[in-house]
Order: C-alpha cells, then structure tokens, then sequence
C-alpha cells in the first residue's frame, strides 16, 4: 500500500482467503507471524526468529490481543513470519496470489505474488509524474532487487551489522 495524505496512490493487499490459509500454514509448522495493515502491525505470537526480525528495525513485537479482529476486519498488505528458506512452500502452500521474499535468513515477508518494492516503486513514480531516469533507490537485502533495477540508479549497499548500538 502506498499513500500520502490525500490519496491511495497504490492499493494491493494480501486475499483474504490466502492471509487465513497462510495463518494456519504457518501454524502447521508452529511458527507464530505478524501481519501489516496500514495502520499497524499484529503478531498472533512471538518466537525468537520474528523478535529478532523486529528487532533489527528496531521494535519491540508484542502479541496483539485483538489479531483475529485485526485479520477478520482489517485489510493485510504483508505477513512477516520467522522461518527458514526449506519452509517457504509451505508457507504459501494453497493460496491463490502470494510470493515470499526475504532479506534475512531466519524470516520471510510474505506479499501479494503481483506485488513488489519495483511494482511500488513504479506506481508511485507514475503518480508523482517522475521520469525512471531520475529515481534513485538504496537497498541491502534480496528483497530490494527488483527495486534497484527499477529505478535509474539502483544502490545496491553492503552487508552491515544491522543490530548496531548508538550510532550507525
């Protein structure tokens, strides 16, 4: 989802029915997972693997009381679940439109299979009238690929430590 203050410039949430299917997925492998709306992020449970994902932004995760609430009212953009790469299948296992990507070795982000940073990227550019040639974007992780070569001049940054203290 990509927005500003008056519009919707880009609106392409997870199914319903796959955000459901992914929720018992991830179960099955006894994994708990976060999903994002637009305003907020809910997480069914907490693992070290997903605590630590969160915690390399630099956020507490804590369960949400009210995530079936949120799944059932809400919409989702992205699910976020500690696992490893032999689970990805299962993961995404009977759902209809939805891919995993990842930046990190101990977790995934799961988004719409027609879905991408690029596809964002791409989107807010037309909105905004901005020529590709003069976009840039800075990236560290797989999932940034697409992005960088979408726009004119992808940075493609060094692996750092990402749990740095103070200043980084």
């Amino acid at each position: 989802c990509c927005y500003n203050d008056q519009d919707i410039v880009f609106d392409n949430p997870l199914r319903q029915g796959d955000v459901l299917q992914m929720i018992q997925n991830a179960q099955k492998i006894n994994r708990p997972l976060a999903v994002a709306t637009k305003t907020r992020i809910a997480a069914n449970g907490v693992d070290e693997d997903l605590k630590e994902y969160f915690a390399i932004g630099g956020t507490d995760l804590k369960v949400a009381p009210d995530f079936d609430v949120v799944v059932d009212q809400d919409t989702v953009y992205q699910i976020m679940v500690g696992c490893r790469e032999k689970d990805y299948d299962r993961l995404v296992a009977n759902t209809q439109n939805a891919k995993v990507t990842a930046w990190w070795d101990r977790a995934a982000d799961i988004i719409p299979a027609t879905g991408s940073k690029g596809v964002a990227i791409e989107k807010v550019l037309d909105y905004y009238q901005i020529p590709v040639s003069k976009a840039i974007a800075f990236g560290d992780g797989g999932n940034d690929i697409e992005m960088l070569k979408t726009v004119g001049h992808g940075v493609a940054m060094g692996e750092r430590n990402r749990r740095c203290e103070g200043n980084c």
